[in-house]
């Protein structure tokens, strides 16, 4: 069935694709889509690079409720779930490689209505009271700084109105008893004061099932909260404030060891119980003013998330035989081991001013300056334990509440009693106590010559200075250190655009993106049977690009194409490594990679009541350097007193594909949209979506790394009864698509690799009463 879908599908696309270019009946013109991705008010079409702007109708027709739901539904963009609880937005092949280090920084940046939102655990949460997302595609060095090597991601909130009380409220039920509510309220407190508040909750059974604990997986418990106020101060200033919290409890995430032989793909067998615990607030303040030559901005944060979680670190039951790592004597077969618990807790405040030109000097010179700061500390915790007899159970810390008081481990603080935490009374795989932190100052430029009616540079510069600073405790008191550093740089972006007609342009651009260099949990020893290759600090990474664009609309405004062409140049790109002594892992430097892809995005309308939307990006990725990886699959074999073996295990990554690059994403949706003889409105859309295969780390593994591709076909159907009620009805992954969303490998201890689902086939209900 799946095969037959996928062939009466594309033919479908393919006849409307070519009908597009001959239809000129149609009144309907494509909306113009207003984004503020340089940090003005401005047309899509007359921004010079890729953007991506999904509409409040697109959000709610592609139901799009987290930024998992953005993977290829937005041209070059991965977003992929690792360890059960992270969240890793890859562009164009620039994401994050570092996500089992508290303080590397992710490359692609997140702003909420402008505050750039600093922790990755934000990227948790689900989507609150939303006008639209912007997903700008490349290297943002300039107007947004460091973590923007692969692009940026702005979500932008419904601002408070004086212009009348309104309201929208949202009922969700459907499959795996899913039930959803969302809300979102407009007051008028006065003609100089505004409210808007929002509440969401949403509740569901699990996707999957872990047979041996009888816990429901990746089931969802969740509550959001957002108040937003507008104050009109004078007839040039405003106010606004607004505060967003967002509460998860949940059991946790299917990760299905990739040797768990239970039958069925969402049916796994482990012997930890799950528990994943989240909460994400920012308070954040926006002062604006009209100073006649310029609008001054004024915007400051405080953040904090917090994050608990248990889960099973060997991601298989006790005593499944071991078949992915090669290497091991016959008939082995999975110890137990657990993170019992993994938590952070992630404060941040931020700071940015900038002024933004009103009108050009003399007419040719539109200008933004700006500086930004933040402060960012994390509490980060790690108790990893392992079953080193065999028995079946966990020795914990006596001091935990859950340990047995008849079979846990006493540490003894003292010299020599500590180091019997790496011996026989105890059963520690890693524990870590961290703080580290980050410093950061920035000022950027960015100005916009009119050369003359038809032809512009645009040229941008940024001065960052970041500054990390961390102290670690490992195994509770045997191994502690400090380190810190201070690096700087400068980016820049240069583009040079020509207006062929007052309906296309085409534009050139140059630009230069950053990420910071840190410090490492672990690292490896200088003389321990070999040399280390995972060391104290690791570089900043940099990201060069060339891309050619061209942005269209034509047929009379009936269709918009625009295009993106790239190549870039990857300095030092982060990832996470593993060093050849035993339990030691962080983050290491590939010297060089290189990048280069094509997108398009296409909208038109086939007739007054067909119209299409289609997406699609094409990515090749290779390491160009000479660069020795050590894999921790091929490595966990060998123990204490075989470093050297281990090192001997290394390959040159120099070919291979980086990771989390689909050579191919697509989004396509057709949209029918009509009247019923009852005077009701009918709309219907059939979404066709494909994300290629993938390497999921930059080792190339076959038996772990490879990820397959998938292919989703959705349908929802929805009748308008007036303007201010309408249902809709979901049928999503039509054909029950068990697609893998990633393949997770632990680099440091047990080696295990688990698979994380897309959901499955759904039937979803949603009722939308507006008022």
């Amino acid at each position: 069935m799946k095969i037959y879908f996928n062939i009466l599908f594309k033919r479908i696309i393919l006849a409307s694709f070519v009908t597009s270019f001959c239809v000129t009946l149609t009144a309907q013109e494509v909306e113009e889509v207003v984004v503020t991705a340089e940090k003005r008010s401005e047309s899509l079409q007359d921004i010079s690079q890729a953007v991506t702007a999904l509409t409040e109708e697109d959000i709610e027709e592609k139901n799009i409720t987290s930024f998992v739901d953005l993977s290829a539904i937005v041209p070059g963009v991965t977003v992929a779930k690792n360890e059960g609880y992270k969240t890793i937005i890859s562009i164009r092949g620039v994401g994050n490689e570092t996500n089992q280090n508290a303080i590397a920084a992710p490359s692609v940046a997140f702003h909420m209505d402008g505050v750039f939102i600093a922790s990755p655990f934000a990227l948790g949460t689900d989507f609150l009271d939303v006008e639209r997302i912007e997903v700008l595609r490349g290297p943002q060095g300039t107007l947004f700084g460091q973590n923007s090597t692969g692009g940026a991601v702005n979500v932008i909130s419904k601002a408070p109105s004086t212009d009348g009380g309104s309201g929208k409220l949202n009922v969700t039920f459907g499959d795996y008893d899913l039930k959803k509510v969302t809300t979102s309220n407009n007051f008028v407190i006065n003609d100089k004061i505004a409210t808007r508040l929002s509440l969401a909750s949403t509740t569901r059974d699990g996707f999957s099932k872990n047979v041996v604990t009888g816990q429901d997986l990746d089931d969802a418990n969740s509550k959001g909260f957002r108040s937003d106020w507008m104050f009109d101060l004078n007839d040039t200033s405003s106010l606004r404030v607004f505060g967003q919290y967002f509460k998860v409890d949940r059991n946790g995430a299917a990760i299905r060891g990739i040797d768990d032989q239970t039958p069925g793909m969402r049916n796994l067998s482990q012997d930890t119980v799950s528990q994943h615990e989240l909460s994400s607030m920012v308070i954040a303040a926006i002062y604006e003013s009209d100073l006649g030559f310029a609008n001054l901005k004024a915007i400051a944060s405080i953040q904090e998330d917090d994050i608990l979680v248990v889960r099973d670190n060997d991601r298989h039951n006790y005593l499944d035989p071991v078949l992915a790592i090669e290497g091991l004597p016959a008939g082995s077969t999975y110890q137990r081991a657990e993170f019992t618990p993994e938590t952070s807790l992630v404060d941040t405040t931020t700071l940015e001013i900038n002024l933004i030109s009103n009108e050009p000097i003399e007419d040719r010179l539109d200008w933004t300056v700006g500086l930004f700061y933040m402060e960012h500390e994390i509490e980060n915790t790690i108790r990893g334990y392992r079953d080193d007899d065999l028995d079946g159970r966990i020795k914990y810390l006596c001091d935990e509440s859950f340990a047995d008081p008849s079979y846990c481990y006493e540490h003894d603080y003292g010299i020599p009693g500590r180091f019997d935490i790496f011996g026989p009374n105890a059963e520690v795989d890693f524990f870590t106590d961290a703080s580290p932190s980050r410093e950061s100052f920035s000022v950027y430029g960015q100005t916009t010559l009119n050369v003359s009616e038809t032809f512009r540079i645009v040229s941008g510069l940024r001065y960052t200075e970041d500054t990390f600073k961390t102290d670690v405790t490992n195994f509770l008191n045997v191994e502690t250190f400090q380190e810190e550093g201070t690096s700087d740089e400068v980016t820049s972006r240069v583009v040079g655009e020509v207006d062929l007609s007052d309906d296309v342009m085409v534009y050139v651009a140059l630009s230069r993106g950053f990420k910071p260099g840190g410090s490492n949990l672990t690292f490896g020893f200088d003389d321990d049977n070999a040399p280390p290759m995972v060391f104290p600090t690791f570089d900043a990474e940099t990201v060069e690009s060339v891309e050619f664009g061209l942005k269209s609309t034509f047929a009379d405004g009936k269709a918009r194409a625009n295009l993106a062409a790239f190549s870039y140049t990857y300095e030092n790109l982060q990832f996470q490594a593993t060093d050849p002594d035993i339990y030691r892992g962080g983050v290491a430097n590939i010297p060089e990679s290189e990048m280069s892809g094509v997108e398009i995005e296409f909208t038109g309308f086939l007739s007054d009541s067909f119209s299409i939307d289609m997406n699609l990006a094409f990515l090749d990725s290779e390491v160009t350097s000479d660069y020795d990886v050590l894999d921790n699959v091929d490595a966990y074999p060998y123990f204490f007193g075989q470093e050297d073996i281990r090192y001997g295990l290394r390959e040159n990554v120099k070919g291979n594909q980086l990771a989390k690059t689909p050579e191919i994403t697509a989004d396509i949706s057709l949209k029918y949209e009509t009247n019923l003889p009852s005077g009701n409105s009918l709309t219907t859309i059939a979404q066709y979506v494909k994300r290629g295969e993938f390497q999921q780390r930059v080792s190339n593994n076959p038996t772990v790394d490879y990820v397959r591709d998938y292919i989703l076909g959705n349908i929802t159907t929805t009748i308008g009864f007036s303007d201010s009620l309408a249902v809709d009805f979901m049928l999503l992954n039509i054909t029950d698509e068990a697609g893998v969303n990633s393949s997770m490998t632990d680099v440091f201890g047990v080696a295990a690799t688990g698979l994380e689902l897309i959901p499955p086939r759904q039937a979803m209900t949603r009722i939308r009463y507006s008022f």
